[in-house]
């Protein structure tokens, strides 16, 4: 082209000039286009070093870590330890939903145009402050906040308050926002008395359950049978939306040599340990396990039982002080040392009490990237045809989730939190990004979006089967119901009628609606029979599924009414602490899948 422009008239230069400043132009704008006209938003929110984003607003590196640093704080308050493994695996994840429900709160707030004046920073900051500062070292006496300490604090003009007026100035138009949510829960005094009620007023009977026939063989229940079962039951099985996910566990690779390497060290320590060095003082220098900082104790008693089938025989036989050899887990060695054994004398089992050290395997950053190279090849594959197929074509299983309610953990992902958040806004078909756990990677599908309600009665199929073979059984104890319930009818004692049937009676002395006894808890109709019953007449057979019950009401104690006045705003308080936790639950759902929500910190 410097050829082209070297000869030529001037026009022609002229042309060549105008077309490079085009192209040039273009080519430079259009990128500028693409990146400002937010077309790549997380690939910008990455440059700046965003670790995730809400709606198109970024969530920063320094808010999480703040966040993560209130949550390592309330771990460390409640459990009074450091959190390691699974639980800093935890922390993080509450760190990361505090700060997207922050997000959501921060733009509801800005949307009903609340906001923090100068006045009510400085108030907040006196009456309410963070719990940055509630938890900080120089305000605790006693391992409490010290409101005196922190008064005088305040008063203290060489220190710099900017930051944390900053923080309540931003936190303030939430708090406003949640007052409102609050304030908008009303308890209707009919409410509040039948609550009073629930809690106090109590009856004292006598019954008698007559149970299932023991039959031999229960004929299989009929289609017809199903239905009227899912169609009596289902309201009982009814709960919020739900999802269904499928899920790969692959397990973290690692070379011979990184597995040696663990070993090696593990051995080393358990030597030195036997030798005489202080196995708590090891702990605390090398492992990384649960209890590391109290030189590796676990708070709590063990049955040998609880190490496992290949485990338990040798802890029943270690003596107190006995320290184990490394005990290989996939990722890791652990050594333990028994540092208490209690023998308990109406068991032949001993307590034990425990220490460990827990040696990781540290796998090579070659490693690390050759699986998650691995990995991302699944992926993308998985993207075509589905992550079950793409798992089977590399030799794996997957497996799904029971449907479980948006936000709520599932048994099946308790190593794998993230996918729960993740799930919260995903859509049919969708595809995790790579989640890292402890000692695994995790992918996850969308399989299914169940709206809330009772789920369908080909989902309660084997939930519904048992049930109606247990009413099969039941129907078929009736006669024996009957004939207690006509004896009683012709003039004997509901004693002298369950007697002449084989059966015995049972006592309650005094129970209320909201506690009743256990062994009518099973049948809601058996207690509202109770209640409804004057005093000493008999009420029966009432199905249920442990069998038939016959009652007889004996006493009614009804409800202190001139104590009403002096516990119905601990009643109050309790009823709307419970509403208000339920009603912010449902709303943080509801605003978390209308949000676009983005999680940067994966691979």
């Amino acid at each position: 082209m410097l050829k082209y422009l070297r000869m030529g008239s001037k026009r022609t230069k002229a042309i060549w000039w105008a077309l490079i400043v085009l192209t040039v132009g273009t080519f430079v704008g259009g990128f500028i286009f693409l990146f400002g006209a937010g077309l790549d938003v997380g690939m910008q929110a990455q440059i700046t070093g965003a670790l995730g984003m809400v709606d198109g607003e970024p969530i920063t590196r320094a808010e999480f870590q703040d966040a993560m640093t209130q949550q390592r704080e309330a771990y460390r308050q409640q459990y009074k330890s450091e959190p390691v493994e699974q639980a800093m695996q935890l922390v993080e994840v509450q760190a990361w939903r505090g700060v997207v429900t922050q997000h959501l709160m921060d733009r509801s707030a800005r949307r009903l145009g609340l906001k923090a004046t100068n006045p009510e920073v400085v108030l907040s900051l006196k009456s309410s402050p963070p719990q940055l500062l509630v938890s900080a070292p120089n305000f605790l006496t006693d391992g409490r906040f010290d409101p005196n300490k922190y008064a005088a604090a305040l008063r203290n003009p060489n220190i710099n308050w900017s930051p944390f007026e900053k923080m309540v100035r931003e936190q303030l138009p939430t708090r406003k926002l949640q007052e409102r949510l609050v304030a908008s829960l009303k308890l209707s005094q009919p409410e509040l008395a039948d609550a009073y009620r629930n809690r106090f007023e109590k009856v004292a009977l006598t019954g008698v359950q007559v149970p299932p026939a023991e039959l031999p063989q229960v004929p299989p229940p009929s289609a017809a049978d199903m239905d009227r079962v899912y169609e009596k039951y289902k309201g009982r099985f009814s709960g919020p939306a739900r999802v269904v996910l499928e899920i790969l566990e692959v397990p973290r690779k690692f070379s011979a040599e990184e597995v040696r390497a663990a070993r090696e060290q593990a051995k080393s320590l358990a030597e030195r340990a036997r030798r005489g060095e202080s196995f708590a003082d090891l702990a605390r220098d090398y492992s990384e396990g649960t209890g590391a900082e109290k030189g590796g104790e676990i708070d709590r008693f063990f049955q040998p039982g609880d190490f496992g089938p290949d485990l338990a025989a040798k802890m029943m036989a270690m003596q107190k002080g006995d320290i184990s050899d490394p005990i290989p887990d996939p990722g890791r060695f652990t050594i333990l040392k028994v540092i208490d054994r209690i023998q308990n004398p109406p068991s032949p089992v001993p307590s034990l009490k425990v220490a460990q050290i827990t040696i990781k395997v540290r796998p090579s950053e070659t490693s690390l990237r050759d699986q998650l190279q691995e990995l991302r090849q699944l992926r993308a594959r998985a993207q075509k045809v589905g992550l079950g197929r793409a798992a089977v074509e590399k030799g794996l299983a997957t497996s799904k989730t029971e449907p479980f309610p948006l936000g709520q953990t599932s048994p099946q992902l308790a190593r794998a939190p993230q996918a729960v958040d993740w799930s919260a806004g995903a859509k049919i078909k969708d595809l995790s990004p790579i989640f890292e756990g402890l000692d695994e990677y995790f992918l996850a599908q969308m399989l299914e979006r169940r709206p809330a309600g009772p789920p369908s009665k080909q989902d309660l199929a084997q939930q519904l089967r048992p049930i109606a073979e247990g009413e099969a059984r039941v129907a078929a104890a009736r006669p024996r119901a009957d004939q207690i319930l006509q004896a009683v009818t012709a003039g004997k004692t509901l004693e002298l009628a369950a007697q002449a049937a084989g059966l015995s009676t049972f006592r309650v002395d005094g129970m209320s609606r909201q506690q009743p006894d256990p062994k009518l808890a099973i049948s809601a109709e058996a207690v509202g029979a109770a209640f409804g019953a004057p005093a000493g007449r008999t009420v029966g057979p009432i199905e249920s599924p442990a069998g038939w019950f016959i009652l007889r009401v004996d006493s009614r104690i009804p409800a202190d009414s001139a104590a009403f006045e002096q516990l119905k705003g601990q009643i109050s308080s309790s009823i709307l602490e419970r509403k208000q936790r339920e009603f912010f639950t449902t709303w943080i759902a509801e605003q978390r899948l209308k949000a676009k929500i983005r999680d940067l910190r994966t691979p």
